[in-house]
Order: structure tokens, then sequence, then C-alpha cells
């Protein structure tokens, strides 16, 4: 009578990781057939940039923008007390990057580019990758750049 319990046991455990193992893709092929809306699992906090726009597109130099990574502070106007301010935030910002500080420069742009104010961060392709708000300077860019560093092996 024991070895019948234990074959059932043995069973019922067998069938329940089978249902275990099924069930992600039967959730999988309903999410398809149903076309159910997927998370993008987009996790960068400024606005990316696709398509990205090239350092000739953007009226960026050469020499200021390739090579390494660029922050760059655009301010309409004179640079006034708050947009010092936000210059300072800015250089606390790349500050904060730590070792991955010199892989990173900051530029304040006041001559005409087709840029619009706000930051912008230039890979060292010379091309223009994502756009914050000055609402976003801060812990939000602060976040992507270390995210976006870590992975990249470009600058």
């Amino acid at each position: 009578m024991e070895g019948t319990q234990t074959t059932s046991k043995s069973r019922l455990t067998l069938w329940l990781i089978w249902l275990i193992a099924l069930l992600p893709m039967l959730g999988a092929g309903i999410a398809y057939q149903f076309q159910l809306p997927v998370t993008s699992g987009q996790v960068n906090r400024g606005e990316l940039l696709v398509p990205v726009q090239t350092l000739s597109q953007w009226g960026g130099s050469a020499e200021l923008f390739t090579g390494h990574w660029t922050l760059v502070f655009r301010h309409d106007g004179d640079c006034d007390v708050a947009c010092d301010q936000q210059l300072q935030s800015l250089r606390s910002v790349h500050d904060a990057l730590g070792r991955d500080a010199d892989r990173v420069r900051v530029e304040h742009l006041q001559s005409t580019t087709l840029l619009e104010s706000g930051i912008w961060v230039v890979d060292p392709n010379g091309n223009l990758v994502l756009r914050y708000t000055q609402e976003q300077l801060g812990e939000p860019l602060l976040e992507d750049l270390k995210r976006l560093l870590k992975v990249s092996k470009l600058g």
C-alpha cells in the first residue's frame, strides 16, 4: 500500500512541476494572441532621442564633443543667477559620478546651435542621446548617467 501512495505523490509532484513550467508559456501565448500591451522596460528619466542627432545635424564642434561623454547646458540669453545655480548643480552631478567623472565633460553653450534650452547628453561620437529639462537636473540625470557609463565602453 505504501508503494502506491509514494507513486501517487511522485506523479502529483511531476504534474505540479510541469504545470509551473507551462504557466508562463501559456500566459505569453495569450498575451501574444490578444496583443496585450507589454511595458517597454524603459528606465531612463530623460527624453531618449530617437533617432539620435549626429554632430553635423545639431551643429556641434567635433573638437569639443568627440572622444568623451559631454553634458551640454544650453541656456538662452545671458547667464543670470538662476543660470549660474543650474550650472553649479550640473557640475555637482558631474562630481558625484566619482571615478567616472573623468569620462564626462560639462559644457555651457550660449552660442546659437540647433539645441533648445536644457541639458543634453552627447556621446563620445558627438551624437545627442538624451535631453533633460532644467527641472530634471540632479538625481534623475545622475542615475541615468551612472547607468549609461556602467554599460558603455565608449569615452
